[in-house]
Order: structure tokens, then C-alpha cells, then sequence
């Protein structure tokens, strides 16, 4: 085992774990954009292992269509399952606002966006609002919190 030091007291440059590009509040903002696309993309693919990727173990779902808050992987399964039950699936987000924690840590997005669901040959259009939180864990950013109501008319 070569336990060499280099002249800046730290091994030679070969055994160094490589840091990634500074993290800036513009990287941030777009990871966190593609992985909200990538998940309106896949929620119209109706696999439910690819959705479950984009979240973090401890992710919590206030879904949509139910009202039970989602804690566990386990329950998120459940709900994606029944949701994604549905032929025709898809997800168009309209309207959405971004902001980045200032340690850089968390990204928010917020918005709008319109579930199209066909059951027994009737589509349904299901207007609902949303609020996601990412972060970078392990290199790879995930959903660590996702809230989804219907959107209800302004009064």
C-alpha cells in the first residue's frame, strides 16, 4: 500500500477524490429544473420504480389524490401505484417559481401543473398546484419533499 505524501501534505494528486464544479446558485436551480421535468416525463411513462428513483429515502409526499402524507418509501409506493393506474397519464407543468436556499443546499420549486387521466375511456383534467424541495445527496439531486393539492378557483 502506497502511503506516499505529497509536498502539500496530502497524497498524491492520483489518490485524491475528485470535488465536483463549485456549486453556484444557477447549477443548483437548473439540476433541480431537470429533475422536476424528469419527473413529469416519467410520471407519463406510469413506472413507478423510475418515479420512486427521483425521490430520497426520506422524501415526504403530500400527494395529490389522497390525503394521507407519505413518509416511507413503502407508502409513496402505494400511492404511485394507484396513480399511475391510470391509462393515459400525463403531466404538463405550466407556471413554476424557483429559489435556492442560501447555503445552497435546498432548491423550491413551485407551481402549477395538469394531470391528464383517462379511466374507462373518459379523460379528466386535474388542475393541482405544487411545491417541490431537492437536494443533492450523494451526488445525484432528488426530491426530499413533494406537496400537491387540486387547484381550486380564485375567489
Amino acid at each position: 500500500m502506497d502511503t506516499s505524501i505529497g509536498v502539500d501534505g496530502h497524497p498524491p494528486a492520483t489518490d485524491r477524490v475528485t470535488v465536483p464544479a463549485e456549486r453556484t446558485a444557477a447549477t443548483c436551480l437548473t439540476e433541480a429544473g431537470k429533475v422536476l421535468l424528469r419527473w413529469a416525463e416519467t410520471v407519463g411513462t406510469r413506472n413507478v420504480d423510475a418515479v420512486l428513483a427521483l425521490y430520497a429515502p426520506d422524501a415526504i409526499l403530500v400527494p395529490t389524490m389522497s390525503d394521507d402524507i407519505r413518509g416511507r418509501e413503502d407508502d409513496r409506493r402505494r400511492y404511485f401505484e394507484s396513480f399511475l393506474d391510470n391509462d393515459g397519464i400525463s403531466c404538463g407543468i405550466t407556471v413554476q417559481k424557483k429559489r435556492v436556499s442560501r447555503k445552497l443546499g435546498t432548491v423550491v420549486i413551485g407551481g402549477l401543473y395538469s394531470f391528464q387521466i383517462r379511466r374507462d375511456g373518459t379523460e379528466t383534467v386535474v388542475p393541482a398546484r405544487f411545491l417541490f424541495t431537492f437536494e443533492e445527496i450523494d451526488g445525484r439531486w432528488l426530491i426530499t419533499g413533494h406537496h400537491s393539492s387540486k387547484a381550486i378557483e380564485d375567489v
